[in-house]
């Protein structure tokens, strides 16, 4: 199909003035304003996000937030999903199907899958500098390449948003078809979803009932696609099966401690290629990996890395009997977008935040805390050091460490 046909089968509103109810969602996630408030600027907009987040919902329905203050021909959507053309190949065509001249008129352009597009940040560069009034929108679902590339190339010249998993709060506004004014009033509805909402973090999938349906979906739309599809496509050095057992042993364990050297023996591989292949993961979004925080040197140590599913939800299609002391963990550092933990000989902390202020964070299953369960975190409290223990009781102030329930972090963060 010539780039013309594909660019009038994806941009329908430069006949109907409008974007069709198919691909237009109702439904408005809490990224929505703060993405839409980044419209006016100059920079480049980039949207980075796990496979089925809503990337692409966001871009129509910012596109049709725009149709009401421009021209529909003003606006080019383009997926290179369709396609590796060249972006002045695209707004070439652009420019002949609508007689828009995009290189002296405000024009707003939106491009899915832009990793996809080789040295895609050079090229949008080039134009960012030399023709002021076309605004970007891009979005991608390999996050480290994106920030990677933009650092390089479009610094100081873009913002980049990463678009979560559903929050609770999205996942039961969505389902139920309300928005929560007021959280206390719905406080024991939302209870009741929470564990329905850790396997169901995702848009299209929020109301189906058969966990099995669920899990297919997280196991063929989003982890077989990225494992199979877009990580050979991007790296054609991808050893498929070497990251498929990596998934399923990370997945297995989550916040396992990485020892490469045993690691690269145990799978007969070398350990640069076992590097190699945890970066493509990394990559992807299917995993995070989190380095020990040398709290006295207020730095990371390479030493000692642990290994997290990037999201929870992508641990039960792979081992649905994880327990569940490990799946709230993993909850958790997806939630507070945890990077660091702390060891220390026979000590350990879940999780260190660095920002606004250094705080040690523990995840327990189990609703009563005994002495020893805060002796560590009250410890390092007595080095300045905020402790903050998230679990299923009762949300309270325990001799100088932060008890918080659950649902009152999944809902509000960590505060």
């Amino acid at each position: 199909m010539k780039i013309e046909e594909k660019l009038v089968l994806l941009n329908e509103w430069w006949q109907s003035g409008e974007v069709g109810t198919d691909r237009l969602k109702e439904y408005r996630r809490e990224s929505f304003q703060k993405v839409k408030g980044l419209l006016p600027y100059r920079q480049v907009t980039i949207l980075t996000g796990l496979r089925r987040v809503g990337k692409t919902t966001l871009m129509f329905q910012l596109i049709d937030e725009l149709l009401r203050e421009v021209e529909p021909t003003k606006v080019l959507y383009y997926t290179f999903d369709e396609g590796r053309e060249e972006v002045l190949s695209v707004l070439n065509a652009f420019q002949k199907l609508t007689k828009t001249d995009w290189r002296r008129e405000r024009v707003f352009i939106f491009f899915d899958e832009i990793q996809k597009l080789g040295d895609w940040s050079s090229k949008i560069k080039l134009i960012y500098d030399h023709f002021p009034r076309v605004k970007f929108v891009l979005s991608g679902s390999a996050s480290l390449m994106l920030e990677r590339e933009a650092m390089e190339d479009l610094a100081g010249r873009y913002f980049l948003e990463e678009i979560p998993p559903l929050s609770i709060k999205e996942y039961f506004e969505l389902r139920r078809g309300i928005r929560i004014e007021n959280f206390e009033l719905y406080r024991g509805e939302l209870e009741l979803e929470v564990e329905d909402y850790l396997k169901r973090p995702f848009p299209e999938i929020v109301g189906w009932r058969e966990e099995r349906r669920v899990f297919e979906y997280l196991r063929e739309t989003i982890l077989s696609k990225i494992l199979k599809i877009d990580l050979p496509e991007v790296f054609g050095r991808a050893n498929v099966p070497l990251l498929e057992r990596l998934v399923e042993l990370f997945f297995s364990e989550p916040g396992m401690i990485l020892n490469l050297d045993s690691l690269s023996k145990s799978l007969g591989v070398r350990k640069g290629t076992l590097l190699q292949h945890l970066y493509f993961l990394e990559f992807s979004k299917l995993v995070r990996v989190l380095r020990n925080f040398r709290i006295s040197a207020l730095a990371e140590s390479r030493k000692l890395r642990k290994v997290y599913p990037y999201d929870a939800s992508l641990i039960f299609p792979i081992h649905p009997g994880v327990e569940r002391g490990k799946i709230l963990e993993c909850a958790v550092a997806s939630r507070i977008g945890a990077r660091n933990y702390w060891r220390a000989g026979t000590k350990e902390v879940d999780f260190i935040l660095r920002q606004p202020n250094l705080r040690a964070v523990e995840v327990k299953s189990k609703g009563e805390l005994g002495e020893e369960d805060l002796r560590t975190l009250r410890q390092l409290a007595g080095r300045g050091i905020e402790g903050v223990v998230i679990y299923p009781g009762e949300t309270k102030t325990v001799g100088g460490v932060r008890l918080l329930n659950l649902l009152d972090f999944l809902y509000w963060g960590i505060g």
